[in-house]
C-alpha cells in the first residue's frame, strides 16, 4: 500500500507527464540550451522523428536570421508572443514555417533544466518561405530545418519516460532528477496532467490534485477522501464506463498499458473529453518483496475533441463546396496529373470522373502549352496564385474560353496546384457586343452623351464634339447646362427632369448652344439608364416610390434638324405666300364668273358655272394641301389616347353635320393606342370622304375599334370605292411627272397622320361593294397622359 505522497512521486516518470499531453514539448539543459528529450508531438510538430531533435541548440528551431532576436525575447521565464520588432515568433517545420507562441519554465537542480512549449497560432497553418540558413547563434544544427510550432522544449535531456527521446549523455543526470518530488509538481502543473496510482494489493487509490479538479472536487475539502476504484468508475460517462474499466481490468490481470480518449462526468454534471493513459509497473525490492502498481495519467482534450468535431464540420462542408461550387475546381500534381475534380467540371467537359482522373491537364486545357504551365507551377511558392486565361476542350472537340485561378497548396505534405476555373464565353459575347456597341457609338452621326443620375456628363462620342464644338476633355464632368441657349423656359426642363426620373424616356424638340455661341435645333431623345435589379415591390423603385428598377443615369441621343427647321421654316413661308396668292387670285376669278352667270347668255353661263365649280375646287385642295403641309411641319409627338373615345366623338360630329347619312359606331368601352392628336382628324376625313363620294341616295359608313396586340380602326363604307388613283398617290415610288386626283390629297392626309403615329394604313374591297380602310396603331404601354385624341 502506497504511504505517502513522497513514495507515491518517486514511483513516478516524469517524462510520462510530458508523453501525456498533446502538446509538444521540448527539455534542454539550462547551461548550454543544449536539447536533450522531446516528445512525440514534437516529431509531429517538425516533422521528423523525435529522436532527431536532441543534441540540437535551442534556438536552431527558429529562423537563422532572427536567432539574436529570439535569443534576447526568450532568455526569461514566461510566455512570449511578440519579439521585440513586434512580429509573431516562427519556428521552422519542413520546408516552412509556423507562428507560434512560446512558453519557458526552469526546472532548478543540479545542473539545471529548461523546459519550452510552442503554442500554434490559428493561422499557424500558413507557411511562407523558408530560409537558406538552418543553424546560426547558438551552435551547430544537425538537421536541415527546425521544429514546427507548437512545440513544448527543455534545454537539457531529461529520462522522462520509455517513449521519449534523450541523449545518453543525460541519461544518469535525467534519472536523478525525475526522482524529485518538486520536479514531477512542477511538470503536472505545467502540462495540465492529472496524476493517479492504483495499488493492486491494498486496492487503495490515489489521485493528484488535477485530477480532483478535473472532476470537479476540491483535493482541500476534508470530506472529500480518496475514492475507491468503483466510485472512481462511476465518473466517467456511462456509454464509455465499459471501455475504461476493460483496459484498467487489463493493465491490472496483463500488465497491459492503455492509451484512450473517453469522457467523464464532473460532479456538476458537465461532460468533458480526456485522454487517459496508464501502465502496470512494480515498486520495491523484488527479493524484499515489491508491490504492483497501475499508473496512470489524465488530460483533459475537450478543446481538442471541439477543434475535431469542427475541423470535421469545416471539412463535410468544404466537400460540399466542392461538389456543389458553380465554378470548376481542380486538383493536380505538379506534373499536371489530375488528383481530383468538382462535378461542375465533369458537366462542363462531359466526361465521367474515371476519365478526368487518369488524364494530364494539358488533355482538356489547350490554352498554353506544357511547358508553360509546367514552368509556372515550379516557380510558384505554396501560398502563391496565379491568374490566367485558356481555352479548355470538351470530350466532343469542341472548346469555350476560360478564366483560372491557380494556387500553391500543400496537402497531406505534398505540392498541390488547385486551380478553379470559370467559363466566360458569356462574358466575352458581352465583350464583343459592348465592343461593336462602342464602335457604333463612335461612329454614328449623332450626338450622344452619358450623364450619371445627377446629370453630370460621363462620356461623349465624336458626333457631340463636332455638332456642340466642345471637346470631350471640357464636356466630361460638366452638366448639359453647358448647352443651355436660353431659348427654352424653365417649364421644358422641369417636365425634362420629372419625366427621365420617373423611368420613362423623353422625345422632345430643344434649341441648343455650340461652342461658339451659335444655336443648333436639335431632337433630342433621353432614356433613363437602370440597375434592373429592384423586384422587391417593398423597396423603392426608380422614383423611390414603387417597385420598378432604380435610375442610375442617363443616355441622351441628339439629331442636329437646324436644316430641317430651316428647310420647314422656308417651307411655310412659301405656303402662307402662295395660299394667300392663290386664294386672293380665285375669289377674283369667282367675282368675275359670278357676274357673268348673273348677266350673260346662256352659253356664257354655262361657262361660268363651269369655271365657279373648278374655283371651288381648288379652294378645297388648297385648304387639304394646308392640312398637310401643317401635319408635315408637326414634330412627331405620340402620346396615349383612348382611340375609342375619338371615334365616338368624330362619329357624332360627322353625323350631325351630315344628316342624310348613316354612321355606325361599334367600339370597346376603352382602347388606348400610341398616336398623335390628330388620329380623330384623320377618322372624320375618311368618313367625310365615304359620305361625300357615295353613289347611295342615304349613304352608310360603319367605324369599327379592336383591340389585341395592336388598335385597329376600321371605316367601311357601300359607296363606289376608293378610285385606284387616289391609292397610288400614296406609292412613294412615284415620279413627279405623274398626275393625281385633286381629292387624293385628303387621303394623303391619312396617310401622314398615321405614319407620324407610327401605324399602318391599309385598304380592301368591301363585299358586296364599296372600301374598307383600316388604320393599325400600337397599344399603348402606359396610360399617363391619356387623352380621347
Amino acid at each position: 500500500m502506497i504511504d505517502n505522497t513522497a513514495d507515491i512521486l518517486s514511483s513516478l516518470s516524469a517524462r510520462s507527464l510530458l508523453e501525456a499531453t498533446d502538446q509538444p514539448c521540448l527539455v534542454a539543459t539550462a547551461t548550454d540550451r543544449r536539447i536533450v528529450w522531446a516528445n512525440e508531438a514534437a516529431g509531429a510538430l517538425f516533422d521528423r522523428p523525435a529522436a532527431e531533435l536532441t543534441d540540437r541548440s535551442l534556438l536552431s528551431v527558429h529562423p537563422a536570421e532572427e536567432r539574436k532576436a529570439y535569443r534576447r525575447a526568450l532568455a526569461t521565464e514566461g510566455k512570449v508572443e511578440r519579439l521585440p520588432d513586434g512580429s509573431s515568433p516562427s519556428v521552422e517545420c519542413g520546408d516552412g514555417r509556423k507562428r507560434v507562441s512560446v512558453r519557458t519554465t526552469r526546472v532548478d537542480h543540479d545542473e539545471g533544466l529548461v523546459v519550452r512549449w510552442f503554442d500554434v497560432h490559428s493561422d499557424g497553418d500558413e507557411r511562407y518561405a523558408d530560409s537558406d540558413e538552418s543553424t546560426g547563434g547558438d551552435g551547430p544544427s544537425h538537421a536541415d530545418n527546425g521544429p514546427p510550432a507548437g512545440v513544448a522544449s527543455v534545454d537539457r535531456p531529461l529520462s522522462i519516460g520509455e517513449t521519449g527521446h534523450t541523449s545518453e549523455a543525460s541519461w544518469s543526470q535525467l534519472d536523478a532528477v525525475e526522482r524529485r518530488s518538486h520536479l514531477f509538481e512542477t511538470l503536472q502543473e505545467l502540462v495540465d496532467v492529472g496524476v493517479w496510482l492504483y495499488d493492486v494489493e491494498s486496492e487503495s487509490l490515489w489521485w493528484s490534485d488535477h485530477v480532483f479538479e478535473l472532476f470537479g472536487r476540491s483535493a482541500d475539502d476534508e470530506s472529500v477522501s480518496h475514492p475507491d476504484l468503483e466510485e472512481a468508475l462511476e465518473g466517467f460517462h456511462p456509454e464509455d464506463r465499459s471501455t475504461v474499466r476493460e483496459a484498467i481490468e487489463g493493465a491490472i490481470e496483463d500488465g497491459e498499458p492503455y492509451d484512450v480518449v473517453v469522457r467523464i462526468v464532473t460532479d456538476d454534471g458537465e461532460t468533458r473529453w480526456v485522454r487517459a493513459k496508464a501502465e502496470s509497473r512494480l515498486v520495491g525490492d523484488i527479493d524484499a518483496g515489491s508491490t504492483s502498481l497501475i499508473c496512470g495519467t489524465i488530460h483533459d482534450v475537450t478543446d481538442r475533441k471541439a477543434r475535431e468535431r469542427k475541423r470535421e464540420r469545416d471539412r463535410e462542408r468544404l466537400e460540399v463546396l466542392f461538389d456543389e461550387s458553380p465554378n470548376v475546381i481542380i486538383v493536380h500534381d505538379l506534373d499536371g496529373n489530375v488528383i481530383d475534380v468538382n462535378q461542375k467540371h465533369l458537366e462542363n467537359l462531359g466526361y465521367d470522373r474515371e476519365e478526368v482522373l487518369s488524364m494530364h491537364v494539358t488533355e482538356f486545357e489547350t490554352g498554353t502549352s506544357r511547358e508553360e504551365l509546367e514552368q509556372l507551377w515550379r516557380e510558384m511558392d505554396v501560398g502563391s496564385h496565379r491568374k490566367l486565361r485558356g481555352h479548355h476542350r470538351r470530350k466532343g472537340g469542341s472548346t469555350f474560353p476560360v478564366e483560372v485561378w491557380l494556387n500553391k497548396i500543400e496537402i497531406d505534405g505534398e505540392e498541390r496546384i488547385l486551380a478553379v476555373s470559370r467559363d466566360i464565353s458569356e462574358r466575352k459575347r458581352r465583350e464583343r457586343k459592348l465592343e461593336q456597341f462602342r464602335k457604333a457609338i463612335e461612329s454614328a452621326g449623332h450626338a450622344i452623351f452619358l450623364t450619371d443620375r445627377e446629370g453630370t456628363i460621363e462620356y461623349v462620342n465624336p458626333a457631340f464634339e463636332e455638332i456642340t464644338g466642345y471637346a470631350a476633355s471640357e464636356a466630361v464632368g460638366e452638366t448639359p447646362s453647358i448647352l443651355n441657349s436660353g431659348r427654352m423656359d424653365e417649364r421644358y426642363y422641369r417636365e425634362q427632369w420629372e419625366t427621365i426620373l420617373a423611368g420613362e424616356q423623353w422625345d422632345e424638340q430643344i434649341i441648343n448652344r455650340r461652342r461658339s455661341g451659335g444655336t443648333y435645333h436639335a431632337h433630342q431623345t433621353i432614356a433613363p439608364i437602370t440597375d434592373g435589379d429592384a423586384e422587391d415591390e417593398d423597396e423603392g423603385g426608380s422614383d423611390g416610390t414603387d417597385g420598378g428598377p432604380t435610375v442610375t443615369g442617363f443616355v441622351s441621343i441628339q439629331t442636329d434638324i437646324t436644316e430641317r427647321i430651316e428647310q420647314e421654316q422656308q417651307l411655310n413661308t412659301l405656303d402662307r405666300v402662295l395660299r394667300h396668292n392663290l386664294r386672293n387670285g380665285l375669289n377674283v376669278v369667282n367675282g368675275h364668273a359670278e357676274v357673268i352667270q348673273a348677266d350673260g347668255s346662256d352659253d356664257a353661263k354655262s361657262h361660268a358655272t363651269a369655271i365657279l365649280e373648278s374655283t371651288t375646287e381648288l379652294l378645297e385642295t388648297a385648304t387639304k394641301g394646308r392640312k398637310v403641309t401643317t401635319v408635315l411641319l408637326e414634330p412627331d409627338r405620340k402620346k396615349p389616347i383612348d382611340v375609342a373615345a375619338a371615334v365616338e366623338n368624330t362619329a357624332a360630329a360627322v353625323a350631325d353635320a351630315e344628316p342624310e347619312a348613316d354612321v355606325i359606331v361599334d367600339a370597346p368601352s376603352q382602347a388606348v393606342a400610341t398616336a398623335t392628336e390628330r388620329i380623330a382628324d384623320a377618322v372624320t376625313e375618311l368618313l367625310e370622304n365615304a359620305i361625300r363620294h357615295t353613289d347611295r341616295e342615304r349613304p352608310s359608313v360603319t367605324v369599327s375599334v379592336d383591340v389585341d396586340e395592336t388598335v385597329r380602326i376600321r371605316v367601311a363604307d357601300d359607296g363606289p370605292g376608293i378610285p385606284e388613283m387616289e391609292r397610288e398617290i400614296l406609292d412613294e415610288v412615284r415620279s413627279e411627272d405623274d398626275l393625281y386626283h385633286g381629292s387624293g390629297l385628303g387621303l394623303w392626309f391619312v396617310y401622314w397622320v398615321v405614319r407620324k403615329s407610327g401605324g399602318q394604313l391599309e385598304f380592301e374591297e368591301n363585299d358586296p361593294r364599296g372600301s374598307i380602310v383600316t388604320i393599325k396603331l400600337d397599344r399603348a404601354r402606359s396610360s399617363k397622359g391619356l387623352t380621347s385624341g
